[in-house]
């Protein structure tokens, strides 16, 4: 029995981290600015700057200021082809000011670059489908707030699939 125990937790330790349970409650750094919208159902995922598809991620996606990604470059990191994925991946989670609504995205490219200071700046190219959950497509710009979280299981990468073929997205 003790030896089915030993075996039990050797098994429990070498789980990858791929579903493991996220820290909705914490944040790693976060501002104000606005976000615009971006038709992400038609860019392929070599075409954005993380290398990552949107479609894999149900067109919850964005595009990050490279002030941001200056910040923390390690949103970037996909993992070791085939797993495991990169567990340390953060989200970005936005929140209208004016509809009070809020979405966590997957960074999946970059956009402008303007202060992170200054809360009138341009911040997030939001993919459509993510835009409408928190204002109005007609307004083209909305005011919102966000903050760099941990991903949700939903939006940590699945598959090799995921990525683009590309070596240069994983790590050795």
């Amino acid at each position: 029995m003790k030896r089915l125990g030993l075996i039990f937790l050797f098994l429990l330790g070498c789980q990858t981290t791929q579903n493991q349970p996220f820290d909705p409650g914490k944040v790693y750094f976060g501002g104000e600015g606005i976000a615009k919208f971006h038709p992400y159902s038609r860019v392929a995922k070599c075409r954005t700057a993380f290398g990552l598809d949107p479609a894999a991620f149900g067109g919850m996606v964005t595009a990050v200021s490279t002030r941001i990604h200056e910040r923390f470059p390690a949103m970037t990191t996909a993992g070791k082809r085939g797993g495991p994925y990169d567990p340390k991946a953060r989200c970005i989670r936005v929140k209208g000011v004016e509809s009070g609504e809020s979405v966590t995205l997957r960074a999946v490219d970059k956009c402008c670059g303007k202060s992170l200071s200054n809360k009138t700046t341009h911040q997030l190219d939001m993919a459509e489908e993510a835009f409408v959950k928190i204002g109005p497509k007609a307004k083209g710009n909305l005011r919102v707030t966000w903050a760099l979280v941990d991903c949700p299981n939903e939006l940590q990468i699945q598959s090799d699939s995921a990525i683009c073929d590309d070596d240069y997205y994983f790590t050795p």
